[in-house]
């Protein structure tokens, strides 16, 4: 059984409108294409019905949401830009958690309907784009039932130790940084039951504003008092590398203006740095890319699933291997800005990587 929870935006007065979610696409396929036509082609309606649609919210705002001028195309205004980034956090921020209320509700149903044969494999793991892409590719094929949670990385081996998931995902820094960082991780990873595999590579560093204003170059710009930063929240692998950064640079986080602000995604930080309310964050190249930033890498890093070695001979952990080294998983998420799945399925041993 599949269960999808979305939102709905009800913009006015008590009573209110729903806003269709068309709108959104045709405020992307403006700012995208440049012109109404063309987007509205991609929403897949017809022109006029856009440029109704356009004209009932612009009176219901009672503001303007793009310009639209004879023979020189559309552009959006600062509120149609606004709108959109509104969307995007908003997505960011409670996209995963209805993921993890839909995957709760699903398995709670299923339990009562007898619908699970064989059952799911229950993963818990830090948020990625390139999970999104798997559980995708798990629900077309039908062939692996993924129960896929995100949590963050120390928590998500926390609770696989547990035994409350079947699997657990993190990622860890390569190099020194990688070296530093490994006292965190070994409380949680055991040689003698457990294995690793690889999923992905992907690089981590600053998610900058459009045309980097505040002219940040390294991690020490980012205690200037000018500069204000968006931070992730406290157990995310992502924090944990942060700080481990900060602290090679000799920065205290007192020192940061915006460090205590934290969003729990690499999506909803690159929307806040997009809207101008913080000038850098910390996370992947490719939230950067998908918001149209700059992005200054600083760290390379390893994407793993951690699970006990008897699951590695059972069908549904086979399925799940032979997914991640198929191409349709590898060839879309190799686009991915700062992903490389040239490895992705490899088993890795918890010992080459913490060493004895």
């Amino acid at each position: 059984m599949k269960i999808d929870l979305e939102l709905k935006w009800r913009v006015g007065d008590e009573a209110g409108s729903h806003m269709d979610p068309v709108l959104f696409e045709l405020l992307a396929g403006i700012r995208d294409s440049g012109t109404l036509r063309a987007a509205a082609t991609a929403a897949g309606v017809s022109y006029r019905h856009a440029w109704g649609m356009l004209e009932r919210w612009e009176t219901m705002f009672g503001q303007p949401l793009a310009s639209l001028s004879r023979g020189r195309g559309a552009e959006l205004t600062a509120l149609g830009k606004k709108l959109l980034w509104a969307r995007s956090r908003v997505a960011a921020r409670l996209g995963p958690e209805l993921e993890n209320l839909g995957s709760e509700i699903r398995t709670e149903l299923d339990s009562l309907l007898a619908t699970e044969v064989p059952p799911a494999l229950r993963v818990f793991a830090s948020h990625g784009l390139a999970l999104s892409q798997l559980k995708r590719l798990a629900g077309e094929q039908g062939e692996l039932k993924l129960d896929l949670q995100f949590r963050g990385s120390l928590e998500s081996l926390r609770l696989l130790k547990a035994r409350r998931c079947d699997i657990a995902g993190f990622h860890m820094a390569t190099g020194e940084i990688g070296e530093q960082l490994k006292p965190r991780f070994r409380p949680w990873l055991s040689a003698e039951q457990q294995t690793l595999v690889q999923v992905v590579g992907r690089q981590q560093g600053l998610i900058l504003p459009p045309g980097n204003p505040k002219q940040i170059r390294s991690t020490a710009d980012l205690a200037r008092p000018d500069v204000t930063i968006i931070n992730r929240q406290p157990g995310s692998g992502t924090r944990l590398l942060f700080d481990q950064l900060l602290a090679n640079a000799g920065i205290a986080a007192e020192q940061l203006h915006g460090y205590e602000t934290e969003e729990f995604t690499h999506m909803a930080v690159a929307a806040l740095v997009a809207s101008g309310s913080a000038d850098a964050g910390f996370g992947i190249a490719a939230a950067a890319e998908e918001m149209n930033l700059p992005f200054l890498p600083l760290v390379g890093e390893n994407y793993y699933f951690c699970l006990a070695h008897s699951l590695l001979a059972g069908e549904a952990v086979q399925s799940l291997l032979a997914l991640l080294k198929s191409a349709a998983f590898r060839e879309p998420v190799n686009r991915l800005a700062g992903y490389d799945a040239g490895r992705s399925g490899e088993l890795v041993s918890i010992v080459s990587l913490l060493g004895e």
